[in-house]
């Protein structure tokens, strides 16, 4: 289905991810660190420490386990952890199509270093968006995810979440979450958006992404859109 083109989206993150059975090492995640690509496009890399705390009788042991990477540039995020990698746009909007081939870039030049085929067991895309509120637009004006607002009160505060599947693609799970922010300079309502599917199924060396992640575009899309009102239409097609 062909979706109305916005001027201006309230995206402000995008999450590529993809879960995986096998148990790869430090020493595969070190070799892609080493990746020209890689140390060219980040320069901020941190280690992603998990402490575990252990009472035993009048002693606390608190025990550090290194479990992966966290790399940052201007705008993207990679999260390499022990089963899971995850690629983050932030700051903007860039086509799905331009977001799932860097995507696929770092993702093969992981899957490149592996001893073995890695089998995918769910991979997913999120997107979050902050729809703005003003005099003339609150809350109930713009998201349909949630009580409608009546004269008698003001809403404050919320959050909503619905869990779904549409019934052309029962494999693929929609989680749906509003929130209303107003923090930070920001005032308006977060519309946090994401499609999920687990698998099974082993992706070897040269398999691309697009075939597991294109059913995802359409979904999300149908999500986004049937979570929003046409004053909302209005206002980011105009703008």
């Amino acid at each position: 289905m062909k979706y109305p083109e916005l001027k201006n989206t309230p995206i402000k993150e995008t999450i590529f991810s993809i879960s995986y059975d096998e148990i790869v090492n430090k020493d595969c995640f070190d070799k892609f660190l080493q990746l020209d690509t890689i140390k060219n496009n980040f320069k901020d890399i941190n280690p992603l420490i998990n402490r575990e705390v252990n009472l035993k009788e009048d002693t606390v042991d608190v025990s550090s386990k290194h479990n992966g990477y966290h790399l940052r540039n201007k705008n993207e995020v990679l999260q390499l952890r022990r089963g899971s990698f995850s690629f983050h746009f932030l700051n903007g909007y860039r086509k799905f199509d331009e977001l799932l081939n860097s995507f696929s870039e770092y993702w093969s030049s992981f899957n490149e270093l592996t001893k073995e085929t890695l089998t995918v067991i769910g991979f997913s895309v999120r997107y979050i968006n902050v729809i703005e509120i003003d005099e003339e637009n609150q809350p109930t004006h713009l998201i349909q995810l949630y009580p409608k607002q009546s004269n008698d009160r003001t809403i404050l505060n919320f959050q909503n979440s619905i869990q779904f599947s549409y019934n052309e693609s029962p494999k693929y799970i929609v989680n749906a979450v509003s929130t209303r922010i107003n923090q930070n300079e920001i005032n308006g309502v977060l519309l946090d958006i994401s499609v999920s599917n687990k698998t099974s199924q082993e992706i070897n060396k040269k398999t691309t992404l697009k075939k597991l992640f294109n059913p995802l575009q359409e979904i999300k899309n149908k999500a986004f859109f049937d979570s929003i009102t046409a004053r909302t239409l209005v206002k980011y097609m105009t703008k």
